[in-house]
């Protein structure tokens, strides 16, 4: 008997009893899609809650005074600025950059007050960088010739009942750290996605500050973004950015996305693991599933694998064939689990998913309201794979089952 016998032989066993065999595969096809789909709502989280901060205040790098981060003072400006212009126009690997005056305060009105960070900023470069323009839900993002307006995020316009131009103050310390309060009017209320970042941010024109701060010059912090490549985050240009800036000035630190947002380079270390981790759970549940199954129809079979044995049907052939029958059980449902998953994913990956209803979670995680599931294809060849080899190990016991029968006991019965 050759191994193309073998394989009509398993082909034709799995059909003998069609309801078993439908069950498993239809319970395969279920496991493989929610699987997968969980695995795209992950990945899609992830990568939607990176996308939130590096496009929304980040950047893929940032430069500061190395003196800036340690108290925030107004004096820490970015030394030799001019030098990182004049490098960052003539690089291909940069998207775009903005520079920022930075400063802590506090934002007052009748109502109450809050502490928060002001982020000085030239209205249209600030526009290549961030995504805070399209983030407004009321007003409008410094259309108004004057210099003294304020964008402030959801957060702080709740807790200190603040609408369109309502007036604020904003109060910090100046480089002689004097007080200096400075009344702006509220133009636009923004919701980031994230809650944290809006109940501790305000956004101000730049000159707004030049023109009460006369002995002032210089920023604190410019944040630069790349060009995306193939990857949805690229480490290696990052990197290789980071490095290069490093060299024009070591009185300034500069840190990518990962080294400002610890928490979620690695979240994105661990993601892989972690899924990899939670589809072999699955797949494990399903693997017993189809175990169950494959010792029913042997055990059924008794008479006739020991009549096979009998005729001289090697017990490698008789491991073989119940081997196949079990894997054509994964190959049948492999294709329909895989097929049905991809294009539910690349569905919701444009559509998305409206959570509003659990919003404020998603804010409080860093993500907006509408979930875009994402999956890289590499994950369904490596799950598929996946599949394929735990189906070839749950296709162990059942084969060993059947090799232990004796065929002289089992063909008395026939």
């Amino acid at each position: 008997m050759n191994f193309l016998t073998l394989l009509k032989l398993g082909w034709r066993n799995i059909w003998r009893s069609k309801l078993r065999s439908l069950v498993v595969i239809f319970s395969i096809i279920i496991g493989v899609w929610g699987g997968l789909l969980i695995l795209g709502i992950m990945y899609g989280l992830n990568n939607q809650r990176m996308d939130n901060a590096i496009n929304g205040y980040i950047g893929n790098v940032q430069i500061h005074n190395e003196n800036f981060l340690d108290d925030y003072a107004i004096k820490h400006v970015i030394n030799n600025i001019d030098k990182y212009e004049n490098f960052l126009s003539k690089d291909s690997r940069v998207k775009a950059y903005s520079k920022r005056i930075v400063l802590s305060g506090m934002l007052s009105n009748s109502n109450g007050s809050s502490g928060i960070q002001v982020l000085g900023v030239n209205p249209s470069s600030e526009k290549n960088v961030t995504k805070i323009y399209s983030k407004l839900i009321e007003g409008e993002y410094f259309k108004s010739k004057k210099n003294n307006t304020i964008l402030v995020g959801k957060k702080i316009a709740d807790k200190l009942n603040l609408k369109l131009k309502s007036k604020v103050v904003v109060t910090f310390q100046d480089e002689k750290n004097n007080l200096v309060s400075l009344l702006f009017r509220v133009e636009g209320i923004f919701r980031s996605g994230n809650s944290m970042f809006d109940e501790s941010n305000v956004y101000v024109k730049n000159q707004s500050i030049r023109d009460n701060l006369v002995n002032f010059i210089g920023f604190h912090e410019m944040p630069i973004v790349i060009y995306e490549n193939i990857k949805d985050i690229s480490l290696d240009l990052t990197d290789a950015l980071k490095q290069d800036l490093k060299k024009i000035d070591n009185t300034n630190i500069i840190q990518s996305w990962d080294d400002i947002a610890v928490e979620l380079a690695y979240a994105n270390k661990m993601l892989s693991a972690v899924l990899y981790f939670f589809m072999l759970i699955v797949i494990s549940g399903l693997s017993f599933g189809i175990i169950n199954t494959m010792l029913m129809a042997v055990l059924e079979r008794k008479r006739e694998l020991g009549m096979l044995m009998c005729i001289g049907m090697t017990r490698l052939k008789i491991f073989l064939m119940i081997s196949i029958e079990t894997l054509f059980l994964a190959l049948i449902a492999l294709p329909f689990g895989l097929i049905f998953s991809y294009f539910m994913i690349n569905y919701y990956s444009v559509n998305g998913i409206d959570l509003s209803i659990v919003a404020a979670g998603l804010e409080n995680f860093g993500i907006g309201t509408m979930l875009h599931l994402k999956l890289p294809l590499n994950y369904y060849y490596e799950i598929g794979l996946m599949i394929i080899v735990i189906t070839i190990i749950s296709s162990v016991f059942p084969s060993i089952r059947a090799l232990k029968i004796n065929p002289v006991e089992a063909s008395k019965n026939i």
